[in-house]
């Protein structure tokens, strides 16, 4: 009797003792590990997550296309599981994104915390069944574009007509086909070679970029206070894993994502752009342009009839467009 009151004290104690199942996270995106969303974003978020759960749960980030694929494809990496937790833009893959890349008409946010409190105060309702194959860790959007030129700089509506353009999605394509240029749809990778060899004659795109792909060396006017279209992104993570982890360690994620995590996200881009903006201020050989308030009522002018195109397209496709926009405070 003492014998097997001892062997099963030793077994409780061996159970109490024993430590909790920890699990590794890989987290795939196709940036270099200097851009801002993985030195400003996901490593400190990997850091928090650790610490919230005690190192059971850690995160082991892939940049620059590791688990491979490429841009396009990064969604497809966290559905297929060779990934658990992927980063990446709705836009790059625009139709599986109908009502997503509906964010991304002019003015949606005047600035990226407007344009995420957006997204979010509609995602459940109306975005959601967009990611029924992976749990969403954050949705946001980003610091607003800036028309970066090589030989000659946009100083007025006139001047894009006809000008091959960089575009990251066919909603921003559609942005610059009502301006006059010609959309060139590229992943962000691509545009240095494009730009220098000149593939494109200028690209749309935020000021956050141009330092973490060195467009200064090959882009030599900016110009700024253009019509507000920002891009989506997302962080999600494959659902089967999420589901398989201890209630515990899903309220961990949970605490430290959703909303919270997107605004930080969104304040990265925001710092990012600014710190870029002065940089390129400071250097010589290129120019800044801004827009005067007359021109920028000529782009809004032009830029009408597109969005009411847009809305009335996503409305025969069978998305309920209007009641969306309304309910994220973009449509009256």
């Amino acid at each position: 009797t003492l014998a097997r009151l001892t062997a099963a004290l030793g077994v409780g104690l061996a159970l109490v003792s024993a430590p909790l199942a920890a699990e590794e996270l890989k987290l795939a995106h196709f940036m270099s590990p200097r851009h801002v969303m993985h030195t400003d974003m996901m490593a400190p978020w990997a850091e928090e997550i650790a610490r919230a759960t005690g190192n059971r749960i850690t995160v082991k980030i892939f940049p620059g296309s590791q688990l491979g694929g490429k841009p396009p494809t990064q969604y497809k990496l966290a559905v297929d599981g060779i990934a658990d937790v992927s980063f990446g833009l709705q836009g790059y893959t625009s139709s599986a994104f109908p009502r997503t890349t509906l964010t991304e008409l002019p003015y949606f946010g005047e600035t990226g915390v407007v344009a995420t409190e957006r997204m979010w105060s509609i995602f459940q309702k109306y975005l959601s069944e967009e990611y029924k194959d992976v749990r969403v860790l954050a949705v946001w959007s980003n610091d607003e574009p800036v028309i970066m030129t090589k030989s000659r700089a946009v100083r007025r509506l006139a001047d894009l007509k006809g000008m091959k353009v960089r575009t990251p999605s066919a909603v921003q394509s559609k942005v610059l086909q009502a301006l006059g240029a010609v959309p060139i749809d590229m992943p962000v990778t691509e545009m240095y070679n494009a730009l220098d060899r000149g593939v494109v004659d200028a690209l749309w795109v935020p000021p956050s970029v141009i330092l973490d792909f060195k467009l200064m060396e090959v882009a030599k006017f900016y110009t700024v206070e253009l019509p507000q279209s920002r891009s989506p992104f997302f962080l999600v993570m494959n659902r089967k894993k999420y589901e398989s982890l201890a209630p515990d360690l899903r309220k961990a994620l949970d605490d430290t994502t959703g909303k919270t995590l997107s605004l930080k996200a969104t304040a990265a881009y925001d710092r990012r752009g600014e710190e870029a903006l002065k940089a390129v201020r400071g250097r010589s050989g290129t120019e800044i342009v801004k827009l005067d308030p007359t021109e920028q009522q000529r782009w809004r002018a032009a830029l009408a009839p597109m969005v009411e195109v847009s809305i009335a397209d996503a409305e025969k496709a069978g998305i309920n467009a209007r009641d969306m926009l309304r309910a994220a405070g973009y449509l009256k």
